[in-house]
């Protein structure tokens, strides 16, 4: 694909380029704090506790500190290390949290490479059909607010989503097997840095029933990509979860005063993610909206069943994610939207397909305009809403979309900016 590497490179060093203000933030939010610790700590011990660091006796941090093993796998904390060995604040380590975006808009582009590709598409790099849904990826309003954070949600993302995309390209290559065992590295990865990664296997399992053809394949397939993922995670989750967890001592909590974010996130509705994304970016809407017609007018009449498999990856990655996070934190009661960031690019990857498609079919190519208009004004709106978090990220530690922000709707009942 003409141009592929110099468009790709081009838009990553832009993404770069929006994220330099955020070196200038604080980094005072608890998990920040919790990590950057952490990481001295093991710097300092060599051993990765908080047990013994400075925070230890701090009443908000005891609950955490007192474990002999950390809540949250070891990866995110190895990538500050650099930044930890040489820096006494960690205005520079924030660069960790810009490394899982870049890996994002990497995969997408992958993928976006791989549709062209696949469908045997004559298309440039250089055409808006490409780099379009990767500039979108690039200033994805919730991963460029991330990116200004010491916090794990980027990085875990990104692999996840170098993962998904390794495994849907496997099926173009002679040697499949590869593109699965790096496919599976790069979950092995994903799950060292945050456990909530494992949502993404039932999409890979997904992508292999529709990628191979026959049952032996298939099992091959799982297999290649299972085991390096095993390898890498397992010596941490089994002495995890086999770590006996100490009773947290007893803590004065009258003496630490209200936390008005805890107020915040535990007040929110069960719809609060779904309703919060489509403010945050419209481009849900559009995507699934425009699924639905595609698929209603043209697609289910063209296609067997594993294409209409294949044409669903996308809005299955989307779907399931959104709903199975929206269960799973309903049940803690602490809605926050940077738990969605392993679903993120699935966004942009379904503007991918729309579009692919769309120049594909000569019947959808009627709605290739308007597709492009409203994904690039759902684009440009979002990459405002991150903007504002790249100057402002240490203001409040949840992302408030841009409607909530001018007063014009308020779905939690509290203005968490007005409140900090």
């Amino acid at each position: 694909m003409q141009y592929f590497w110099a468009v790709v490179l081009i838009i990553i060093g832009f993404s770069i380029l929006l994220k330099l203000p955020t070196l200038n933030l604080r980094h005072e939010e608890g998990d920040e704090v919790r990590f950057w610790y952490l990481t001295k700590n093991w710097i300092a011990t060599e051993h990765y506790t908080l047990q013994g660091s400075p925070i230890f006796n701090i009443p908000t941090f005891k609950r955490y500190a007192h474990r002999e093993m950390p809540v949250h796998p070891p990866l995110f904390p190895a990538v500050l290390r650099p930044f930890a060995q040489y820096e006494r604040i960690p205005h520079h380590a924030v660069m960790a949290s810009w490394l899982g975006h870049l890996f994002a808009i990497f995969a997408v582009a992958l993928i976006g490479r791989y549709l062209i590709h696949y469908h045997n598409l004559s298309l440039s790099a250089l055409s808006p059909l490409f780099w379009l849904p990767l500039l979108g990826i690039a200033t994805d309003p919730i991963m460029t607010w991330v990116s200004g954070k010491l916090w794990i949600d980027n990085l875990h993302a990104g692999l996840a989503a170098m993962s998904i995309a390794l495994a849907l390209m496997a099926n173009r290559f002679r040697h499949a097997q590869f593109l699965y065992l790096l496919s599976g590295i790069c979950l092995g990865l994903a799950l060292l840095s945050k456990i909530t990664s494992a949502l993404i296997i039932p999409i890979i399992i997904y992508i292999i029933i529709v990628n191979e053809t026959d049952a032996k394949k298939r099992i091959q397939a799982l297999l290649w990509g299972a085991i390096p993922a095993l390898l890498l995670s397992l010596p941490w989750y089994i002495p995890r979860y086999l770590t006996p967890i100490p009773e947290a001592p007893p803590v004065d909590w009258s003496s630490v005063g209200i936390c008005v974010f805890c107020g915040v996130v535990t007040s929110k509705p069960f719809y609060y993610f779904f309703v919060q994304l489509i403010l945050i970016s419209p481009l849900i809407v559009i995507g699934l909206s425009f699924y639905f017609v595609y698929y209603m007018t043209d697609i289910r009449k063209r296609l067997g069943i594993l294409e209409h498999l294949r044409f669903l990856i996308p809005v299955v990655w989307c779907l399931f994610i959104l709903i199975a996070a929206t269960i799973y934190v309903a049940n803690y009661n602490t809605f926050i939207m940077r738990r969605l960031t392993v679903m993120l690019p699935s966004l942009y990857v379904m503007f991918y397909f729309l579009l692919i498609y769309s120049e594909k079919f000569q019947t959808l190519k009627k709605y290739q305009p308007l597709l492009l208009l409203l994904g690039m004004l759902t684009i440009i709106y979002g990459a405002i809403g991150g903007g504002y978090y790249v100057f402002h990220g240490d203001v409040y530690p949840e992302f408030t979309s841009l409607l909530e922000l001018a007063g014009i709707v308020e779905i939690t009942g509290i203005n968490p900016h007005k409140s900090w």
